[in-house]
């Protein structure tokens, strides 16, 4: 069995890794221009149910960009960014959020390094890698593109830690597909652990309505379903005619009020043909996929990484009814104590490229996130707790850097936490007045994810102060988590 996440998390009830029940966050406000919440309203009108639309923009790609007549987005990490917390990865595209624990922490990474005596191991950017801690377990490097040249790629890396643990990138830029069929297109080197009876590493997506990071369905100490969103799980079924290195989709998700209104297993779905529902992969040979999507329909076409640029559709799914149609997308790298089925890699590297989509062109919003904390994991592994632990009575204080205001019409603030049971967020701006947000319970503990709307009149230019704590005591005197922690300023017209 995989290590526990805190005993506690047993005695409390957690058990299930399929999707459970969940309930609704609710927002509260106190005090003048209280903040909205999911599912909430503020004083002044920010709706996190209709989140405000950015401003229409001409394209930034040209025609054929990414494969797609009419691109909205297209990245094919040409180009190097190591300024911020997400190593080369360009963070004014881009959120990158991570989730790992320890015995004694959660929101915790350790350093990654090349695991040798493997049966199947891992290379980072083509090679042997040590001691790649964050930022530097995301870097841009050469590698082989689906034409057989050679591309620039994203390169993301962890240590799975012996338990659950996921990487995720969201595009900031709005994808839109009302009243129309749209399609989002990526490449990746989709490979699955061929020994998986349950554990390994795979790659998922997801879509949803608003902009909260590292959306998932369940997995030990995750629960963090998106308040809206869409999701697919290429974990595969090893069952593939191709073998057990092929993978195929394993479920497809969808989340209501941060519910699952739908759970499809992946042999509930329509499939052309046996053999067309599954891949071939292979480490550092991209797959290439399309997902084509509208309100009540999905089809998800994909290759052989030995044929890169013939797609196949590999799985429809007709019944979707899905709760919205603009929304944020999300490519997740997985894993779950990979060793415990056969003697393979803990520490698994995915390569990205060609990320797309088409449809109209919005307004990227300005994006300020808050430092990663800096705290020594506890077990010595030469990492750090990235999250913050609230700490009673006492505010957490925060800063917001170098926010501008110019033109500002709206802004979020997206967050992960990690709490027990049911809630109270207390946070304030820059010593203002106090505002709540009610996170209610979800039946078990773990990481949860939400936005929260922020009164503009609230924030200043500049750094800002922001401080946060729950309103009572934690549970069972467990420390309880805040991370991933942005705020995003949209433009009016």
């Amino acid at each position: 069995m995989a290590k526990p996440i805190y005993p506690l998390l047993a005695v409390m009830g957690f058990s299930c890794f399929t999707a459970c029940a969940s309930s609704q966050g609710k927002p509260n406000q106190s005090g003048d221009g209280g903040g909205a919440g999911t599912g909430g309203k503020a004083s002044g009108g920010t709706n996190m149910n209709s989140p405000p639309m950015p401003m229409e923009v001409p394209p930034r790609s040209a025609p054929g960009s990414c494969g797609l007549e009419n691109p909205a987005f297209c990245e094919t990490f040409e180009k190097k960014h190591p300024e911020g917390r997400a190593g080369d990865l360009d963070e004014s595209l881009w959120s990158f959020s991570r989730w790992g624990h320890e015995w004694t922490q959660y929101f915790v990474r350790v350093p990654a390094s090349q695991e040798t005596g493997r049966a199947i191991g891992s290379v980072f950017c083509g090679g042997s890698f040590a001691d790649r801690l964050m930022p530097n377990d995301v870097a841009i490097c050469d590698g082989v593109g689906v034409d057989g040249l050679t591309s620039a790629q994203l390169n993301e890396v962890f240590d799975d830690q012996e338990d659950f643990a996921f990487n995720s990138m969201r595009s900031r830029q709005l994808f839109d597909f009302t009243n129309r069929t749209g399609t989002v297109v990526f490449d990746v080197d989709a490979k699955v652990n061929p020994l998986n009876v349950g554990h390994g590493w795979w790659v998922e997506f997801w879509i949803t309505e608003d902009s909260a990071p590292m959306p998932y369905h369940e997995a030990p100490g995750v629960v963090s379903y998106p308040r809206n969103g869409l999701g697919i799980d290429f974990r595969g079924l090893n069952d593939c005619p191709q073998g057990r290195t092929a993978t195929t989709v394993a479920r497809v998700f969808v989340t209501k009020d941060h519910e699952i209104l739908h759970d499809y297993p992946g042999w509930e779905l329509e499939h052309d043909s046996d053999e067309a529902r599954c891949i071939k992969t292979e480490d550092q040979k991209l797959n290439r996929f399309k997902i084509m999507v509208s309100k009540d329909k999905l089809e998800i076409w994909a290759s052989h990484f030995d044929d890169g640029e013939n797609l196949h559709r590999i799985v429809t799914a007709p019944m979707l009814d899905l709760p919205f149609t603009r929304g944020y997308i999300h490519l997740q790298h997985s894993a779950y104590n990979a060793p415990k089925d056969g003697n393979v890699t803990a520490v698994q590297t995915y390569r990205w490229d060609n990320i797309g989509f088409d449809g109209p062109s919005y307004a990227v919003p300005r994006s300020y996130t808050v430092a990663d904390n800096d705290v020594p994991d506890t077990d010595g592994r030469g990492g750090y707790m990235y999250g913050y632990v609230f700490k009673g009575a006492d505010w957490v204080s925060l800063t917001v850097p170098g926010v501008d205001l110019d033109k500002a019409a709206s802004a979020v603030l997206d967050f992960n936490t990690l709490i027990y049971g049911p809630r109270t967020l207390q946070y304030r701006l820059n010593g203002g007045g106090m505002h709540t947000f009610e996170m209610r319970d979800f039946g078990r503990p773990g990481l949860r994810t939400f936005s929260v709307g922020l009164p503009l009149n609230e924030l200043k230019a500049g750094d800002n102060t922001l401080e946060v704590k729950l309103a009572s005591a934690e549970a069972a005197g467990l420390p309880e988590y805040i991370g991933q922690v942005e705020v995003s300023i949209s433009e009016g017209k």
